[in-house]
């Protein structure tokens, strides 16, 4: 299941061209989805009351498996663009599926109590596992604005592990890798994968038992305590669903004003002169040419002999 888990957080991150969020903005969102927890090593230890009959002493005793569970979480942060800084308040919760104690300690019980405990007997190890976090993450974002994107980074924090009845905490880290898309100018959903560690709980719970019958071998059978303890580290896988609201929305873009061609110059106002030129209807006229000179008078002549 972590392969496939992997795999898909993988894929959504590389398949998207990306877009942040928004960028050189803060924003909130809640993610929610399903919890895997890892199965957990559960040490135990078996001590009579009286004499007798041996104890046993604390080794390895089983493996303690959870159903899937739920694991729940409220962010907030502030995306720089290529990366992202964020708060996170996480929950998560899951029930046992079994607990299968080893052989070896359950016969030890049977010897000493003359009891007829079972590998199937779970010795009360039943109750549900809490964990409550406060993480500060660091994001690379791949991506802009208004489009898919993806991210991938880790986180550190604080850890209170609720288990055996016990609630201990400690210092806690995470990988985290995701997807997502935005549905608004200020609304992104998304996908998101993360591995979560927690430090050891140091856990333990006991399970008292009483004599089951009179003689155990050459000894009396007697009561006593089996105690188990949680010696290994909460870890778990999560996929996780997110919605996502930024406080700094990038409106479209508006459409590039064109504007419009200049007006045609307007032809300048013209007359047509006496000579048939045509000018500005500023300008004056040329001068009308001079009439041409009268011509001479012929010349009367006498009559001849005179």
């Amino acid at each position: 299941m972590r392969k496939y888990l992997l795999a898909t957080a993988v894929a959504l991150v590389i398949a998207t061209p990306a877009a942040a969020t928004n960028d050189g903005a803060p924003y909130v969102g809640i993610e929610g989805g399903l919890l895997i927890p890892k199965r957990q090593t559960i040490t135990g230890d078996v001590v009579f009351t009286g004499t007798g009959q041996s104890n046993f002493s604390e080794t390895t005793v089983g493996r303690y498996r959870y159903k899937k569970g739920l694991d729940l979480d409220f962010i907030g942060g502030y995306d720089l663009g290529m990366f992202r800084v964020e708060g996170e308040l996480g929950y998560k919760h899951a029930s046992p599926r079994n607990f299968t104690p080893d052989s070896l300690f359950v016969t030890a019980i049977n010897s000493g109590a003359g009891t007829t405990y079972t590998t199937a007997t779970d010795f009360g190890i039943n109750r549900s596992t809490s964990v409550y976090s406060a993480m500060l993450n660091g994001l690379v974002d791949f991506g802009g604005n208004g489009s898919w994107g993806g991210y991938a980074g880790a986180g550190a924090g604080y850890a209170k592990v609720k288990q055996f009845g016990d609630s201990k905490g400690g210092l806690a880290w995470q990988l985290i890798a995701g997807a997502y898309a935005p549905i608004g100018t200020n609304l992104d959903i998304g996908l998101k994968y993360r591995y979560f560690h927690a430090k050891s709980h140091d856990a333990f719970q006991t399970f008292a038992f009483n004599a089951g019958a009179a003689t155990c071998g050459a000894a009396a059978c007697l009561p006593g305590t089996a105690t188990f303890y949680d010696d290994s580290k909460f870890t778990s896988h999560s996929l996780l669903a997110s919605l996502v609201y930024s406080f700094g929305g990038v409106a479209p873009a508006p459409a590039p004003v064109v504007a419009p061609p200049p007006p045609a110059p307007e032809a300048p106002a013209t007359q047509t002169c006496p000579d048939g030129s045509v000018i500005l209807a500023t300008s004056a006229c040329p001068a009308p040419p001079p009439p041409p000179p009268p011509a001479p008078a012929p010349v009367e002549r006498g009559e001849r002999g005179r």
